[in-house]
């Protein structure tokens, strides 16, 4: 079982396209939140994933329940909290890129604490990410979870940077670098990059965090493709030609499938990093952004089964 842990929460599309002095706005709700998509992407992908997060008693939450278990998501780690549902408004631009706007301060996503984790489970991976890492007490929980699994399974970590929920650089500089000492997978795209280290070199951070330990780091860079590093090779790869819908959910699905194909490689080899040669990474890399092209073609984070990146491959 792969354990995802962050926030859980409804995304509210506004058009952008209506004037903004009009009195009336449309709206279209969607389930989603950074980790929520990772752990449907990886039970769409073939894998048994869990979810660790508080979800509200409300009837939104109620919601984000009955989806996870339609989408065969394991729920055993999820905490009931009397705590609202925490809401993101996204407004696309021409080009579908997003803008949001964050309303959950006391969320329930944002409410948990040590105590609410399980003494007793087996898992062989955990991905932390996006505002969760960030907002306490879920933060400092997840922090204290990784640690106390550092070295025995695979962790993977999307900083996935949201300002409009803590404008404060230096507390996700920290956060980010108090995980990466422990994480195997790390994926951050130009533009997080750019939030948090800017004047750094791109190459010069991931020889930092390769140093520390991390066996892959993803650096994407949206419709020029991503650029992949291992201990040892480096490859880059372009991102498919296709007519984009919006944006939301790339990252989620670049991150599913970066996941997936790890846990793949370290089934077949204990010395799993040493397979990431150019070759291997050529082709993790050309998996994720193959799946994360066929999100961008659909409204929302909608992400893909392994039979529609594998047939979109071909």
């Amino acid at each position: 079982m792969f354990l995802v842990c962050g926030e859980a929460l409804f995304d509210i599309f506004v058009d952008g396209s209506i004037n903004q002095s009009e009195t009336r706005i449309p709206f279209d709700g969607v389930a989603g939140g950074s980790p929520f998509n990772v752990a449907i992407g990886l039970a769409r992908i073939g894998r048994q994933p869990a979810l660790l997060t508080g979800v509200s008693e409300d009837f939104l939450g109620q919601r984000l329940m009955a989806i996870l278990q339609q989408e065969a998501v394991n729920t055993d780690f999820i905490i009931n909290k009397s705590a609202p549902t925490t809401l993101s408004f996204i407004q696309k631009d021409s080009e579908g890129v997003p803008d949001y706007a964050f309303y959950g301060t006391g969320g329930a996503d944002r409410s948990v604490t040590p105590e609410d984790l399980p003494s007793d489970y087996e898992i062989d991976g955990i991905h932390v990410g996006s505002y969760s890492i960030v907002t306490p007490p879920t933060a400092d929980t997840l922090l204290q979870l990784v640690q106390r699994h550092s070295g025995e399974c695979l962790i993977s970590l999307d900083p996935n940077v949201r300002l409009g929920v803590e404008p404060d650089i230096k507390q996700w500089i920290t956060r980010v670098d108090l995980i990466a000492q422990h994480a195997n997978l790390l994926k951050i795209s130009d533009e997080d990059f750019a939030h948090l280290y800017p004047g750094i070199a791109v190459e010069t951070k991931v020889k930092e965090w390769l140093a520390l330990g991390v066996g892959l780091v993803a650096f994407t860079k949206g419709g020029d493709g991503a650029d992949l590093w291992s201990k040892h090779s480096t490859a880059s790869v372009r991102t498919p030609k296709i007519v984009v819908a919006d944006t939301v959910g790339a990252g989620d699905t670049f991150q599913t499938a970066l996941i997936d194909q790890l846990l793949e490689i370290k089934q077949q080899s204990l010395d799993w990093e040493s397979q990431l040669d150019d070759k291997r990474l050529k082709s993790i890399g050309e998996f994720a952004a193959t799946a994360a092209a066929i999100t961008c073609t659909r409204q929302g984070a909608d992400l893909p089964s392994k039979n529609e990146i594998i047939k979109a491959l071909s």
